[in-house]
């Protein structure tokens, strides 16, 4: 005894030909690209001008001078702590800008991204989680020092690996 599907009508359509696609798709995915670098300019552009001008008027020198006992913790220098503290407080994005200003090697830009990571936004998600319920504030400070943390951790093993 075999089983034989029964006869379905054919529910999906036939994809459209290219130039149609790409008549239909291309405009979509160009104001897609523009509105996605738009968002991310807005942030990038002014952190970016933000660290070269702290960098110009000395004040980088100054919180590096401040941050780096802290920051030599985690393998990077004190001047590492701007965008650390821009991505701590703003967002990803305006630590990517200001972390192009300065000369940072392929191992640190790893360390710090990966704190900037675990521990980006604080303000906002704090806010959120205030909301919900929880410590804003406690929740805000386990994420920085998790991110210190995990940034110790992924320096120590790169440097193992080097």
């Amino acid at each position: 005894m075999s089983f034989e599907p029964p006869d379905l009508p054919d529910l999906v359509e036939p994809p459209p030909s290219f130039g149609l696609a790409l008549r239909r798709d291309l405009p979509r995915g160009v104001r897609s690209g523009l509105a996605t670098f738009w968002s991310l300019a807005r942030a990038m552009v002014p952190a970016y001008g933000l660290a070269l001008l702290l960098e110009k008027l000395g004040v980088i020198a100054v919180i590096a001078r401040v941050a780096q006992p802290i920051m030599s913790l985690v393998g990077l220098p004190g001047s590492a702590a701007v965008p650390l503290i821009l991505g701590y407080v703003l967002n990803i994005y305006a630590a990517v800008g200001a972390m192009t200003a300065l000369h940072l090697s392929a191992s640190q830009i790893t360390v710090l991204a990966l704190a900037i990571l675990i521990g980006h936004n604080l303000l906002v998600e704090g806010a959120v989680l205030r909301k919900a319920g929880m410590s804003g504030v406690g929740f805000g400070v386990l994420r920085a020092l998790s991110g210190l943390l995990a940034a110790g951790v992924a320096n120590l093993v790169m440097k193992a690996l080097s």
